[in-house]
């Protein structure tokens, strides 16, 4: 294997990691649940919560990189891909700005793994935001044009990556308000705000250039 191809792979796997942390904000319905059950102290059923997620968005992967991505490259299907990667960005931009101050409301109910499985995959199966962000993260994927080709096992990688970011950021978040309780929690909210919505408005302008030079044909290599 030779050294180029090495970090090939080392920027598929950051990548993929990447944009798995990235499709879980903002703060969203699973994240709040898992929140509520690590400040109850049922960490266990928050991580259940968190793998039940996991699972679903693995559907949505699988679906958006293996089922949809050969219309991928045509040029009506990237505008319309870069148009609702921006609308999708921009609304999470606008929600993320109205909901940072909103206090997280605790409860005390008694919680189990299976059904908090169950409640993990049925909150993220029924937003299909998800997939368009799969789509999005992988047509950024391609942009990069890493490989000359995108096989099978490249797809299975960025997929795995992508999983393992997003299901790690979920586990973590869940062992971090466990142990340090909301106020750590609210003082990480507030201070990983600020870089969030920088990363959000710089991919909403990324979108923007790529879908003006797609209308107007200008081929400048990214």
């Amino acid at each position: 294997m030779s050294y180029p191809l090495v970090l090939k792979i080392i920027t598929t796997i950051f990548l993929g990691a990447t944009i798995g942390v990235f499709s879980m904000i903002p703060v969203g319905a699973v994240q709040l649940q898992i929140i509520k059950k690590s400040l109850n102290g049922h960490l266990r059923a928050a991580i259940m919560t968190a793998i039940g997620s996991v699972a679903s968005d693995c559907v949505y992967g699988i679906l958006a990189l293996f089922g949809f991505s050969a219309f991928m490259m045509e040029k009506n299907c990237q505008i319309t891909l870069y148009s609702i990667g921006i609308v999708l960005l921009t609304v999470i931009l606008i929600k993320m700005r109205k909901d940072r101050n909103k206090p997280i409301q605790e409860s005390t109910p008694k919680y189990h793994g299976r059904i908090s499985f169950i409640s993990g995959f049925s909150i993220a199966i029924t937003n299909p935001g998800m997939f368009i962000w799969w789509i999005i993260g992988y047509k950024f994927f391609l942009d990069l044009a890493l490989f000359q080709e995108v096989t099978t096992s490249i797809k299975i990688l960025f997929l795995v990556s992508a999983l393992l970011g997003l299901g790690g950021y979920l586990i973590a978040v869940a062992f971090a308000v466990y142990k340090f309780k909301k106020s750590f929690f609210d003082k990480l909210l507030k201070r990983i705000h600020v870089f969030i919505l920088a990363m959000l408005t710089f991919l909403i302008l990324y979108f923007i250039f790529k879908l003006v030079c797609l209308f107007f044909n200008i081929d400048i290599g990214l």
